[in-house]
């Protein structure tokens, strides 16, 4: 078992190693015919193996800082978790190594869920709202929920969502007999969501939507809307709807986030 042990911890320093170091980290430890199987690829192999071990996503989130755990015995495998920081998108990756004698011979590499992160007061951030506010022109436009009469979910993309407050989230609906503006009054709990997959950023947004009648508040909605939308419905024939917001939930590079309201 020893020797067992000892070829985990050539693979975990292969891990960090890079390039020519990985390969002589893991000389002499692969079975000829091992296979590894992660979330982000798969290689069969030592010389395939030695190829997937430089992949960016696991070498990423291994640069961040990682807690090794001592070596678990379980029966014929050994299970080590490297533990990431609490700002990663996941808590840890999870690798489990079984043998052919003293040589690895399968390796499976699964990431672990990150903890639900602390919630925050829900105040929208600038860089929340700017990612709302050009969300059309960025080719990230933002979906709706809502629920009809019968509890069916409808989705639908908008382009005039825009940050109306600290804790609140507007649009301008064309249409005032479409299927949103005439279900939010008996069912107002809708749910938006934003998605920037080049830039890994992505909001869910959870609250209580309602037609606003102020003329005021109106003309303000239709006015930060985008122009195109604001082009297409010229006659303002449209309703403005505001969304309190009771929850936001965030993932960016920087890690996970949850916002939510003191009190409703």
């Amino acid at each position: 078992m020893r020797t067992r042990i000892s070829a985990v911890a050539a693979y975990q320093n292969a891990l960090t190693a890079g390039g020519d170091g990985a390969a002589n980290a893991v000389a002499g430890v692969l079975a000829p015919d091992v296979v590894v199987e992660t979330n982000f690829g798969r290689a069969e192999g030592p010389d395939a193996v030695v190829d997937l071990l430089a992949e960016p996503r696991t070498v990423g989130l291994l640069a961040a800082g990682v807690r090794w755990s001592e070596p678990s015995i379980e029966g014929d495998r050994i299970v080590v978790i490297a533990r990431l920081p609490d700002t990663a998108p996941f808590s840890g990756l999870e690798f489990v190594f079984s043998f052919a004698g003293e040589l690895i011979s399968r390796v499976e590499q699964q990431t672990l869920a990150a903890a639900p992160p602390h919630p925050a007061e829900l105040r929208l951030t600038s860089r929340i709202r700017d990612a709302v506010n050009d969300a059309l022109d960025n080719a990230t436009p933002m979906l709706i929920a809502y629920r009809d009469e019968r509890q069916e979910i409808h989705l639908s993309f908008r382009g005039t969502i825009q940050a109306y407050s600290d804790d609140q989230l507007a649009l301008w609906a064309r249409d005032p007999g479409g299927g949103l503006p005439t279900n939010i009054t008996e069912r107002p709990e809708v749910t938006l969501f934003y998605h920037d997959p080049a830039r890994r950023v992505s909001y869910t947004f959870y609250g209580r939507a309602r037609i606003e009648p102020d003329h005021a508040a109106r003309t303000a909605i239709f006015e930060n809307s985008n122009l195109r939308e604001q082009r297409a419905d010229f006659r303002r024939r449209g309703v403005a709807v505001v969304v309190d917001l009771d929850k936001v939930e965030g993932r960016t590079p920087e890690g996970r986030l949850l916002m939510l309201r003191a009190h409703r």
